[in-house]
């Protein structure tokens, strides 16, 4: 941080802004080998988040930099969330890649998140919307790992 802005340093995040601050995850999902840490959960809890993306964000973002952002997540679902899926809009139209995550992290200043994957999203055979009702992908959507791989269509657990 500039000498300039160093004895302000400690009052910007009382007037709500964090530009400076270093963000620090508030849930690590996933060790760094990739396997995910022992917690109890029943079977049925959701621990994948679906995002919707267009194709340019998807390859920067999803592909390139191996995290999204700017994602609500409520505050409970946080510490559940061990992969994330990324559904790719028109033309596509279907989920494509899957990932595990590292880290969940602040982003920005409006209660949204960013999701930093532990390994290079991985390419499964797509599951189209299909029959979907309509504005299923408008948003985030929340499953289970395994329903997602046993899944057709995103009909089959929305």
């Amino acid at each position: 941080m500039p000498a300039l802005l160093a004895p302000n340093r400690d009052i910007l995040p009382l007037v709500g802004l964090r530009a400076f601050e270093i963000p620090t995850a508030v849930a690590t999902p996933m060790v760094s080998s990739g396997v995910a840490q022992s917690t109890a959960k029943p079977r049925d809890e959701p621990d994948t988040i679906i995002v919707p993306a267009q194709k340019e964000g998807f390859e920067r973002g999803f592909l390139g930099e191996n995290a999204w952002w700017a994602i609500r997540i409520g505050g409970g679902m946080l510490p559940k969330i061990k992969y994330i899926a990324g559904y790719q809009t028109r033309p596509v139209q279907a989920i494509t890649h899957v990932a595990p995550v590292a880290r969940i992290e602040p982003y920005g200043e409006e209660g949204k998140y960013k999701v930093v994957f532990s390994e290079a999203a991985k390419e499964i055979a797509p599951i189209p919307f299909g029959d979907a009702p309509s504005g299923s992908m408008q948003g985030p959507r929340y499953t289970t790992y395994a329903k997602l791989m046993n899944a057709k269509t995103v009909k089959d657990f929305v």
